[in-house]
């Protein structure tokens, strides 16, 4: 019942104590999680001379496996063979767990071997031992080695396989794995259709998410709280709202997580309203103190623009930590305000003698690339480098970009090369719209050239960089397109919504309905370039057009960027 006390009381008040009521102390210890207080009852036991039998062999090495102290279970295990318990199954198992939460993953391996009870619980251990020390693949090979020993797989073996299937990141895995949870019935587990509901969460898979989520006939908070972050993640604003008020009218309670999300999309809709209304909430609730969640708060209000708000949070957070302060820097520079952000950036460093990371630094930059502040980007790349983060990408990336709009492409071209391996298609992009908005254009193109012979795959964004070079140098011949047959898989496709972001920021109706019509040609229809079509119709006044493609989509099921709710018939 898990009142220790009264136990330790009664057991000091007993006269005489046997083997049983030393067992029964070791374990319960064990269980309540107090296990150094178990090997201390063990030992104690011991030292008056009393032999342990089977349970107290099984209390000791819970204790031991979580304390991960592989010198007391390696004695353990001596007293176990002296005392001839080596070929008991439950005390087997729980010297499984011992070595496994250890480590030592060799002598875990001898063990199950000798085992001569070949029960599942020891198989699942097993499995579990490997995934808990990244050898996934093992796993998957001892999962399928008990399929051939004619044992069914149960929830705790589900459990450890998705598991794996989180960490390996293979989608084709995770779907098999979803197979035989299915097959064998285990989806009636509100505990592996959660992990399920994490894995493709993990994957960004939100169709797959939903489907699991809509089936389920039993939701806990953590099912109501994956998916939420799913959704914000994704920018599902809207449908994330939606999910906290039937969430909410279905008599469910919520946690910290849950209103941690509904802030966030409260952010990203840009409703100060409701994010007001959900501050009020977390402090009503007695969250007021919860750090991460009064980042997302600050977050929150910048992105709503009401910096005062933002400002205010933030000052009265008694703990902050590298995520607070980069919260509020993100936020002025949200607001046009880079000064002021490089400003606490500096604060962050002097004051608070808070060391840096990435993320903040990433900040940082963008807020000196928007002050074309060509020493202060200088003295960051320093920082940088004495800080030990040049192996960052996002960094590098931004330093490129941030040397380019302060006309020192040379500079950047400096990190694009130091990079080497660490480049991404960001990099390239980034070095490209680098040499064209300093009207290198034919090196712009050159660049874009390597790309495509490296067997990198250009996205809309190395297009739109490279059209604005041949724009910037007067290369108009180059800037024609080739035929679209010539183009690598994937390559037609971002040309097109390059093309289409363009004229939508342009409003350019005439051959945005062009770019539609070819990139359709290519494709399956992309709801996310739909939308910026329909929203181009809305902008001249031609709304039955863009309702038109709004039911287009709704008919054809696409989901897309806040707007249409996947929720829809089903709330």
């Amino acid at each position: 019942m898990g009142r220790v006390k009264h136990a330790d009381k009664l057991f000091e008040k007993m006269p005489e104590k046997n083997v049983v009521i030393w067992s029964i102390m070791v374990h319960g210890y064990s269980k309540n999680g107090l296990h150094k207080k178990s090997v201390e009852c063990f030992t104690s036991m011991r030292n008056i001379g009393l032999m342990p039998n089977s349970f107290t062999i099984v209390g000791i090495l819970v204790g031991v496996s979580e304390l991960r102290d592989l010198i007391l279970g390696q004695s353990v295990h001596g007293l176990i063979v002296k005392l001839g318990w080596e070929d008991n199954s439950f005390v087997g198992t729980s010297l499984l767990e011992v070595y496994a939460k250890c480590g030592n993953i060799s002598d875990c391996s001898k063990i199950f071997e000798n085992l001569k009870s070949q029960g599942l619980v020891p198989w699942n251990v097993m499995i579990s031992a490997f995934v808990h020390n990244e050898l996934f693949e093992e796993a998957f090979l001892l999962f399928n080695r008990s399929q051939k020993s004619g044992l069914f797989p149960d929830s705790m073996t589900a459990l450890a396989l998705i598991q794996s299937c989180v960490a390996m990141e293979s989608k084709c895995l995770c779907e098999s794995v979803h197979a035989m949870v299915v097959k064998f019935g285990l989806v009636s587990y509100v505990q592996v259709n959660n992990s399920l509901l994490f894995l493709y969460s993990n994957l960004m898979e939100l169709p797959a998410a939903w489907e699991i989520f809509d089936t389920m006939e039993e939701k806990d908070l953590i099912s109501w709280s994956t998916v939420m972050t799913l959704l914000v993640h994704l920018e599902y604003a809207s449908d994330a709202t939606k999910l906290f008020f039937h969430m909410r009218d279905s008599g469910n309670d919520y946690d910290n997580l849950i209103l941690m999300n509904l802030i966030s999309a409260c952010g990203i809709l840009g409703n100060l309203k409701m994010g007001k209304s959900v501050h009020a909430q977390v402090i009503t609730h007695g969250f007021g103190s919860d750090l991460p969640l009064l980042n997302t708060i600050i977050t929150m209000y910048a992105r709503c623009e009401d910096l005062n708000s933002s400002t205010t949070v933030f000052n009265q957070s008694k703990m902050k930590s590298m995520v607070s302060w980069t919260s509020i820097i993100s936020g002025l520079l949200h607001n046009g305000r880079p000064r002021e952000a490089l400003g606490m950036f500096i604060r962050v460093r002097i004051e608070e003698n808070v060391i840096a990371d990435s993320v903040v630094l990433v900040t940082a930059l963008t807020a000196v690339s928007e002050m074309v502040a060509l020493e202060l980007c200088m003295q960051l790349h320093c920082h940088t480098i004495k800080a030990g983060l040049t192996n960052y990408t996002s960094i590098q990336n931004c330093l490129i970009s941030t040397y380019s709009k302060c006309g020192i492409v040379e500079l950047a071209n400096n990190v694009f090369v130091q990079m080497a391996s660490f480049r991404d298609i960001v990099s390239w992009n980034a070095i490209i719209n680098g040499y064209g908005i300093n009207g290198h254009g034919e090196t712009a193109l050159s660049l874009f050239d390597e790309l495509r012979e490296r067997g990198g795959i250009p996205d809309s964004a190395t297009y739109l960089s490279i059209l604005s070079a041949c724009n910037h140098s007067g290369l108009v011949s180059d800037g024609y397109l080739p035929d679209v047959s010539k183009f690598k898989d994937g390559e037609g496709k971002a040309i097109w919504r390059a093309i289409l972001n363009g004229c939508v920021h342009n409003g350019d109706l005439r051959l945005a309905e062009f770019a539609a019509k070819k990139f359709d040609e290519l494709i399956q229809k992309d709801s996310g370039q739909l939308v910026l079509l329909s929203n181009l119709y809305a902008s001249v006044g031609r709304f039955q057009d863009a309702e038109a493609l709004r039911l287009s989509m709704e008919t054809e099921k696409l989901i897309k960027d806040p707007g249409f709710s996947i929720l829809t018939g089903n709330l």
